[in-house]
């Protein structure tokens, strides 16, 4: 009875909503004829077993590229797959996957995109990153007889509260999964709550932090700061993933340091790419000039300014290298946080504000070793900068110890390899195992 609501619900409001669910596709209108099942030709890769991955956004496919080497090294000649339900993760997934792995974007909950997608990719398992659960899919997964794992899982309280007032419609998803991988224990306690089986339910980690270090290369560091032509000896303040006020607190707080440090050279990346105009009013209100990134990027233009809008999806990650002084966004603003542990990777310390709900275990990881600080608000954070800016010594010290924090976090991909192996059906196993 659950289930025939939510799909009256999907079809009297979810069809009229269709031109806001379908992502913007820019030159490639195949991706939102993707999100109603309708692909473009059949699944090019060959092999056995068919596995579909599924990973939401540029994040879960940061998690999902582990996984895939693991798979290419236990299993010989895997069909691999991944969908992708936003544009940029497509994009994403196409820069840092093999060639050998089919992306495809991720059929809307709708029971004929759905079916369409199955009858595609004919998946022996379906494997999700992370935090998705959509209901007819796992309907329609479970009357074809196909197994899924979910890995790298996340599920805050506050998710859990809402899938339990529907607990009719979702806790049969988290009753028949083979295995449930969570991030942490919190996660882990939270998805028991909603009925997922204790004996197949276990703490494992996230993939997506040994992806980042092999994601940090050295000479991305120097193709960037040979293409921004960055001066030796200038501090350099990333901004990243920056949220609602943020966008303008980071500003605000680099226009003060700016007056210690004339060279201080400043790098903003909104999460969002539609605050890029608000940002642009406040610098120019403020007679502080800048630049977008795109055009520097491809060399159409040579850096003249102090300040660098982030005006493309993609280039954060590497642009942390590059950070004397890092801030990691939605963590002043009440969002959760992002990516705090990308600039450990560089060997980086990072700032960060008190919202750190979808990061407190990163959190808790980077404080033991001594490799974040909390500020409350943009004036703290300026007093932490003001005195951080003539020590970067040894604030580079503790880069190091934030480095040391995310290597201890490897090994996770393997594992989770293990349990896809252990869950592949009997008819799949004529796939050999790389022992």
């Amino acid at each position: 009875m659950m289930r025939r609501l939510y799909n009256l619900l999907l079809h009297t409001a979810g069809w009229g909503l269709v031109p806001l669910l379908a992502p913007k596709s820019g030159s490639d209108p195949s991706f939102t004829r993707g999100r109603f099942g309708d692909y473009d030709g059949a699944i090019t890769p060959r092999g056995k077993p068919r596995i579909w991955l599924h990973a939401a956004s540029v994040g879960e496919v940061s998690g999902a590229a582990p996984i895939i080497r693991a798979l290419h090294e236990r299993l010989d000649d895997p069909c691999i797959i991944l969908t992708v339900a936003t544009y940029q993760g497509f994009l994403a997934a196409q820069r840092q996957l093999p060639r050998g792995v089919q992306v495809l974007a991720f059929p809307l909950d709708f029971q004929s995109p759905i079916e369409k997608a199955l009858n595609l990719i004919q998946p022996d398992i379906y494997v999700a990153l992370e935090s998705e659960f959509w209901p007819n899919l796992y309907h329609l997964l479970d009357r074809r007889g196909i197994p899924r794992v979910l890995l790298n899982g996340r599920l805050s309280k506050q998710s859990a509260r809402i899938y339990s007032l529907f607990g009719p419609l979702f806790r049969p998803i988290f009753a028949r999964f083979q295995w449930l991988a969570l991030h942490s224990q919190d996660d882990l306690s939270n998805v028991l709550k909603l009925g997922a089986p204790p004996d197949r339910t276990l703490v494992l980690g996230s993939s997506k932090y040994e992806g980042l270090l092999t994601k940090a290369h050295p000479q991305q560091m120097e193709k960037w700061r040979t293409r921004l032509d960055i001066p030796c000896g200038a501090p350099v303040l990333v901004g990243g993933s920056l949220r609602r006020f943020e966008c303008i607190d980071l500003p605000e707080v680099y226009r003060e340091l700016n007056l210690i440090r004339p060279d201080l050279i400043a790098i903003f990346a909104p999460r969002h790419l539609e605050q890029l105009p608000n940002m642009g009013r406040w610098l120019r209100a403020q007679g502080i000039p800048f630049q977008f990134l795109t055009p520097i990027a491809q060399g159409s233009e040579k850096r003249e300014t102090c300040v660098i809008l982030v005006d493309r999806i993609g280039s954060l990650f590497e642009l942390y290298a590059l950070g004397d002084l890092i801030f990691c966004g939605g963590t002043l603003a009440p969002v959760g946080g992002h990516n705090i542990l990308e600039p450990a990777a560089w060997k980086k310390a990072v700032f960060y504000g008190p919202n750190l709900q979808k990061v407190d275990y990163e959190h808790r990881i980077l404080t033991n070793h001594q490799a974040s600080f909390v500020v409350q608000d943009k004036t703290e954070l300026l007093a932490a900068w003001r005195y951080w800016i003539a020590h970067l010594k040894e604030l580079r010290a503790h880069g190091d110890q934030a480095h040391q924090a995310l290597g201890q976090m490897t090994g996770v991909a393997l594992k989770q390899v293990d349990l896809i192996a252990s869950t592949l059906p009997r008819k799949s196993t004529m796939y050999h195992l790389h022992l």
